[in-house]
């Protein structure tokens, strides 16, 4: 008999010793994966702000190891960034529909960070997409969930972007209630481009109800606390805004001084769509002159940019400016020259559009059957469980079965000894 358990027991830690080799084989690769998921939470500020085709594949990546190696972490992890991404090239709504899936992962642990940012994303996601009623009521889940979060700056979060909705919604003076609290907030804890954010904000606000000079103000200190965050993007397009009070209120000089500060600061920070901002700008100033010799220059430096640049959408608002200028100048073979080049431009732009759009589509089409076949995967691979446990139980019954009736043999055998 002792025989016999001693072989049972070698038979079971040998068992339970494969398994655990196994297992720790599966977390070092669910450690990896893991790391990289972390890796990309922290990616994604970055490249949300400075490289939407990083922030594109990057995602992918992450959720294609996540599908892989059946990490939800790591699937939602790039399900957030692949949503971010959308929503800022025009798919909304397929962005919406990946926020939304990561913010039920997120919510169930109570990560309250993270589902504080995909909430006010989500909000961004509706406001791009013309919906500010609905961009609002994101932003204040967004901020009721901040509440809980572990960081102070998550309680205040989305009121910049819930500002921007009550502007686009008519209700300034809401717009500015939040903003000066928000200000507030960033003010305590040294958040200094985030208040510059505000005031350029406010000063949009005071823009449209036309009271120029706190326009100019608040301007003036979103340029001030740029400079404190060292934004330096922040710092152009506050000195941007004030060119344009300045043309408002006729101080033509100090509005061409501050158009060429803006564009200064902007060729130093080498962004491509506020470059070709500025050299528009410019175009605008001197065609609102009627110096049109000057207004052609700036139009042609942009439409030359851009071209360069391949910005197509602003190429083509630069030479729509150009045929403008000539044609308020009574040259009209020249402005149709330039709408026929609009033509040509606009058939490549949509072209351009289709073919990005539909790479993107079947991109999503295959992380979408990733999803069904993980989904299915892990179905089969539930039932298999279920049938393997249901044949182990069965073995287990077997093996004491066979054991009881040894043991029985034995004690009959040692008995008939005896007698």
């Amino acid at each position: 008999m002792k025989i016999v358990f001693l072989l049972f027991f070698l038979i079971s830690f040998h068992s339970i010793i494969a398994q655990t080799t196994i297992k720790s084989s599966n977390e070092l690769t669910g450690k990896e994966i893991q790391e990289a998921a972390t890796q990309s939470l922290e990616n994604w500020n970055y490249y949300l702000r400075n490289d939407l085709d990083s922030l594109k594949s990057d995602a992918v990546q992450i959720m294609m190891m996540g599908y892989d190696g059946k990490n939800d972490f790591a699937i939602n992890t790039g399900k957030r960034s692949l949503g971010s991404y959308l929503i800022r090239t025009g798919q909304q709504l397929k962005g919406i529909y990946y926020l939304k899936a990561a913010n039920i992962y997120f919510e169930k642990r109570e990560n309250f960070v993270i589902q504080t940012e995909i909430l006010n994303e989500i909000g961004n996601g509706y406001l791009n997409n013309g919906k500010p009623i609905e961009a609002e009521k994101y932003y204040l889940k967004s901020l009721k969930c901040g509440k809980n979060s572990p960081d102070p700056t998550s309680a205040f979060l989305a009121e910049v972007n819930l500002a921007q909705a009550y502007i686009n919604s008519g209700n300034d003076d809401k717009a500015a209630a939040i903003l000066q609290h928000y200000k507030a907030e960033s003010l305590k804890r040294a958040k200094f481009e985030a208040v510059s954010s505000a005031y350029a904000l406010l000063g949009t606000i005071a823009d449209l109800k036309t009271n120029f000079p706190l326009a100019k103000e608040y301007y003036r200190k979103s340029a001030d606390f740029g400079f404190k965050s060292k934004a330096t993007s922040l710092i152009a397009q506050a000195y941007n805004n004030m060119a344009i009070v300045f043309y408002q209120e006729n101080e033509l000089e100090r509005s061409l001084e501050y158009f060429q500060k803006a564009l200064d600061l902007r060729l130093q920070t080498k962004n491509s769509k506020s470059i070709s901002e500025s050299y528009y700008n410019l175009g605008d100033y001197y065609f609102g002159l009627e110096n049109y010799k000057e207004a052609l220059k700036y139009y042609s430096k942009s439409e030359y940019y851009c071209k360069n640049i391949k910005l197509v959408k602003e190429e083509l608002d630069a030479i729509l400016a150009i045929s403008e200028v000539y044609k308020t100048q009574n040259k009209w073979e020249l402005a149709y020259q330039e709408m026929a080049k609009v033509v040509d431009l606009q058939k490549k732009y949509f072209s351009e559009l289709a073919i990005e759009q539909s790479s993107d589509n079947e991109l999503l089409q295959s992380l979408d059957q990733m999803e069904v076949d993980d989904k299915n995967v892990s179905h089969e691979a539930k039932l298999i469980a279920a049938i393997e446990n249901e044949k182990y139980h069965t073995n287990i019954l077997y093996a004491v079965f066979a054991f009881a009736l040894i043991a029985l043999t034995l004690l009959v055998f040692y008995r008939k000894k005896i007698s």
